[in-house]
Formats: C-alpha cells, structure tokens, sequence
C-alpha cells in the first residue's frame, strides 16, 4: 500500500471513526425496525447512516463500497416512502449487504483493500428496486394472533424499551470531539422529510485522495456473514469531556495540597512550628489528601468506564438469526445496559454472554408448539440485564423456558463418566447444576452448528475465572432459569481482604470473598486426604496458606482460627488463615515476567508500612482443590 500522507491519514481516520459508529449501532437499529415497522424517526436515522457511509466512502474513492452502499441506500429510501414494506426477507437481504459493508469497511481499516465478490448481494438488492410494493404482512399475523390472543401484548414493549435507552446512551456518549457530527446525524429530526445533509460536509475540505485505496489484483474473496461482528478499536476510549474538567479540578487540589505539604515541611525543618499545631495540621492534611487522592483515582477509574451496551448491541441481531434458524419466536429484552464498567472486563465478557445466550436458546426456550402446549405464550422471553451492586457488576441472562432437567443432566453426566451412580444420589440441586461447567458436558444427544460438544459452558467457567468472577445458575423445571454473572468492576485497583498467616499479610480480593467465619480446628476433617469443613448443606475443601506458602510458625497452634469462604467461577472453599486484619483497597503490582506464573499469586501490593503483600489469586487456589 503506497505511503498516506498526514493530511490524507487524517481524512481516512475521520472515516473509520465515523462509520464505525454508525455501522455498530446499525444492527440493533435494523433489528428493532423489524418489529416496529412504522417507526418514522427509526427508518430515518438507518437511511441517514447508510447515506453518511455512502457520501463519505464516495468522497475518499471507495468504490467497492459505495457500489453496496448506494444499492442499499435505495431499498432503505423505497421503504422510508412507504413503496415497500418491511418483511423478514428483505430484513434479511438488508442485514446481509450490511455484513458485507463491515467486511469492506474493515479491509480497509486493515490497509488491506481487495476487491470482494459482493454481485451476489447486489443481485439480491435489485429486485428490490422493481418490486411493486404490497401490502403490510400484519394481515398475514392475524389467524395466529386469534390463535394466541397473549402473543398480541407481549412483543411491542420489549420493542420499545430495547429502542428508548440505546437512543439515550448514544446522545448521552457524544463528546466535543471531531466526530461529534456523527451523533448529531444519528439523532432522530423533528422533520423526517427534509433532506439529509451530504455525507461530505461531515469531512474536512480536501484533495481527494486515491492513494488510501489501491486496487488488488487479487482475485474477489467471497462474503462471510458475522452478525453482530464488533468493527470498533479497542486501543482508544471516548471521553465525555466533563470527566476531563472533573479530573483536571481534583488535579488542581492534589498540587494545593502538595504545596500545603511542603510549606509544613519547611516550617518543620526550621523549627517553626508548635508541634501541638503541627499534630493538628498534618493530621488535617492527611485527611484532605486522602480526600483528593480518592476523588482522583476515581475520575481516573471513570474515564476507564464504557458502557456495557458496547457489549449488549450484538445481541438483537444474534437472537434474530437464531431464532429463525431454530424456528422459536423469542422476544430479546435488554436492561441496564448503560450500566458502566471497566474496558479490561468488557473485553473479557463477550464470548461467556454469546454462550450463554445460546444456551438459553437451544436449551432453555422451547418451540411455539411446546409453549402452546404448556399453556405459555407462542414468544419466549430473554432478559438480558446488568446492574452495579457496591463493587460488582452483576449480568444475569433469564429465560422463562422449560428449566433444567437435574435428573437428566445427572443421567448424562453418569453415561459420559464424569461422575459415578453414587456420587448422583448424594448431590443438592447446586452441585448438579455445577455439572454443567465440566468440559465435555453436553445434554444434546446431536451435535449441531449451534451445541452438542460439550464447550459452551466450559468457555463460560474459564472466563469468568480469568475474571475472578462467580457465576450462580437459579432454574425451575417448566419455569425457567437465570445464569447471573458477578464480575468485578476493575481490573487495575481491588477492596481486598488483608489476612494474617503466621505473621505474614496476604491480600485476597473482596469480589472474591463469601464470608468469613472463626472456627474450631477440631471440627475439621479428613476425607481422601483432604480437609474439609462441614459448613451448613455444604461440604467446604479447605486450603491452609501457612502450607501453600510454607510460612513457618512462630509459636503453638491454636485451636480457634478463621475460614475465608472464596469463590472462584462455580466452586467454593475456605481459606484457613491466622487473623483478619482488615478490608484496604489496594492497587495490583506485577511482579514481572520471572515470577508472573507462581501458582497462587495473582500479583502484589505495597501495605502502608512499605511492606510487600502478595494477593491471593482464588482461580488457582480452586483448581489446587481439583
């Protein structure tokens, strides 16, 4: 690819960063059109997304692209003047020649522009075009709405509150920046008729340029279809520019109370000072620095946040295509998801939320025939939701199909041989739920393009893991179930829990931590060589940190200690330490590439003494139980 100027480098960033907001929310907006047909503001703000994508990528050369663009800016204009009407088979052509927008879109953020087959899409474009437009498909929904009478009152509200708080978080993320045309182009108008404004004014007035786009001589590479496929960076972060000002604001009172701080040290250098007025000023000064520092680090911690809904938008467009594929009727309702958390978690918890939905899908919700049957509605419900609870993020994914079977999850765990007949009879409902995490594990007695190997769920506990999370599964047979997700909000700072082991402090993440209890030694026992705790319906495997870090004891062992109950992902055990020192929020230190990979140890702090604690890595301490 020839060199790209500055000016020309900069015109081409413009245009990733443009469309890629646009094409991210396009999904869900395609998607929510589907339902709500009539929605005006809604079928203007997808023809102005494609019309941006199309004035721009035609401004910079694009040629591929504008080329499918331009085809499906005029199937998007017959359906804003009412000349068609929306149907699934157009959605799906529609849906189709966005996925192949992505592709080239994100060829070209790769600097690797090729020429694509894209004639099949265009093909399948064009008798749109001469389509003679018919009658609304609500006509063809009546005989089974009189057949399903609660069908009719169920759908419309999941549509609008999936539509209503995605348009409030786009107006709400907009920031002063370059960019900021995109959302006001994206925001619906008062006056859907008027024209919308050329995609080239949102650029800055330049030579074009045709060195950004070279043409291959390679031959055309078919379109592979990745709904809901994530185009956007991950290396930048938006900030909304009031989180700057507050930052420089706590900024300006750290250097006011630094200046404070060296005037008390010169004072007290030359012996200026009462030292009962010193005690009180340095201890005022403590106090205002604490303040400051804890104000900064959480500005810091915030300009870090994304909303999770950078996570949440794939999944309208997931459902629809499994949905028909698997010929359910699903009903996708999406909470919270203007709920914030750190980028490094968001990162992290796609593919588990992607797993679990399926799930939900083949497994949970059942097929209009069998809802009938069972005197539900013909629509099953899919609630996907995220909430902040102190620390904490918590995702459930709640369904309300048939529940999980224990006994036939039990039986398949018995003919796969992960457990014996005996081990079945003497398990709670919890440990059999937990079944479900084993790799291998599947209650699919055919293996599909969807499930039936056995990895699902096993991705889902590895990952969570990563996360030092825990997952927790509620189900009713017949009812439903909820997989909830508790996931810390940051990676970077932690409330920990400071314990003592013989005279030495280990730190233990609080996301991590259940409960502690004080105990009597001799109500352990043995069993297969393991200690265990009998604590209320469950049996506790226990891990002595003096053992693991083989911390010699400083006098007699005594008979009462205490049990840090820790959960890692599914499973549970109890950590035996000395002494609770207390709860402190520290910040996770690397201990570099020579000691990165101690078992055990996920890092380390400094405690303000100057002393050194290591921090508990529970995920490792969990798999030392297995």
């Amino acid at each position: 690819m020839p060199p790209i100027d500055c000016e020309d480098q900069e015109l081409l960033d413009g245009f990733l960063t443009e469309t890629t907001e646009l094409l991210e929310k396009l999904d869900d907006d395609l998607v929510a059109l589907e339902k709500s047909s009539d929605d005006t503001d809604l079928m203007n703000r997808i023809f102005r997304s494609i019309h941006t994508i199309k004035g721009a990528s035609s401004f910079l050369g694009f040629d591929l692209l504008v080329k499918v663009a331009h085809k499906t800016e005029d199937v998007l204009n017959r359906l804003r003047k009412k000349e068609l009407f929306v149907t699934s088979e157009i959605m799906d052509v529609i849906l189709e020649a966005t996925d192949l927008i992505k592709l080239l879109v994100a060829d070209i953020k790769a600097g690797d522009i090729q020429e694509r087959e894209t004639e099949g899409t265009i093909a399948k474009l064009l008798p749109l075009l001469t389509e003679i437009p018919t009658p609304p498909p609500v006509v063809t929904k009546e005989p089974e709405v009189a057949a399903a009478p609660v069908q009719a009152a169920e759908p419309p509200p999941a549509t609008s509150q999936q539509v209503t708080p995605e348009q409030g978080t786009v107006t709400e993320a907009a920031t002063p920046t370059a960019s900021t045309k995109v959302t006001a182009d994206a925001a619906p108008t008062a006056a859907p008729t008027a024209p919308t404004p050329p995609a080239a004014s949102a650029m800055p007035v330049a030579k074009p340029t045709t060195a950004v786009a070279p043409k291959k001589t390679a031959p055309p590479k078919p379109v592979e279809s990745k709904g809901g496929e994530d185009l956007s960076d991950n290396s930048t972060v938006r900030v909304d520019v009031k989180r700057l000002d507050d930052l420089m604001n706590q900024v300006g009172e750290l250097v006011l109370e630094r200046n404070r701080m060296i005037q008390i040290n010169q004072d007290l250098q030359q012996n200026n000072v009462n030292r009962n007025d010193f005690n009180e000023e340095f201890g005022k000064l403590t106090k205002r620095m604490s303040f400051v520092t804890s104000e900064l680090q959480m500005q810091v911690l915030k300009m870090r946040m994304i909303p999770v809904e950078k996570v949440f938008k794939k999944f309208p467009r997931i459902v629809r295509s499994m949905s028909r594929d698997l010929g359910k009727e699903v009903d996708l309702q999406i909470i919270g998801e203007e709920t914030e958390l750190d980028r490094s978690v968001v990162d992290e918890i796609g593919d588990p939320l992607i797993h679990l939905i399926r799930n939900a899908m083949d497994h949970g919700l059942e097929s209009p025939e069998e809802r009938l049957a069972a005197g539900k509605s013909r629509c099953g419900t899919l609630v996907l939701a995220a909430v902040h609870e102190g620390n904490q993020i918590i995702i459930s994914i709640k369904d309300d199909g048939r529940g999980i079977d224990t006994d036939r999850v039990g039986r398949k765990a018995i003919e796969k041989g992960l457990i014996s007949e005996e081990q079945f009879t003497s398990m709670g409902q919890r440990e059999i739920f937990d079944l479900l995490f084993l790799p291998g594990f599947s209650t699919k007695d055919k293996t599909t393009d969807l499930s039936g190997r056995g990895v699902g769920m096993d991705v889902v506990k590895t990952n969570i893991k990563k996360l030092n999370g825990l997952i927790e599964i509620k189900s009713i047979k017949d009812v439903g179930s909820e997989f909830i997700l508790r996931l810390p909000l940051t990676l970077a700072i932690i409330q920990s829990l400071l314990v003592e082991v013989e005279g030495e402090i280990y730190s233990i993440p609080l996301s991590s931590v259940l409960e502690t209890i004080r105990v009597d030694q001799r109500k352990f026992h043995l069993i297969g060589g393991q200690e265990v705790l009998k604590l209320r319906d469950i049996v506790l495997p226990l891990i002595r940190l003096q053992k693991v870090f083989n911390v010699q004891p400083r006098g007699e062992t005594e008979h009462f200690c205490y049990v840090v109950v820790v959960g890692a992902a599914e499973k549970r055990m109890g950590l035996v330490v000395t002494r609770l020192v207390g709860q402190q929020e520290v910040a996770i230190k690397s201990l570099g590439n020579y000691l990165a990979n101690i078992p055990g140890i996920a890092g380390s702090t400094i405690l303000g003494d100057g002393r050194v604690a290591l921090i508990i890595d529970p995920v490792a301490m969990s798999e030392s139980c297995e």
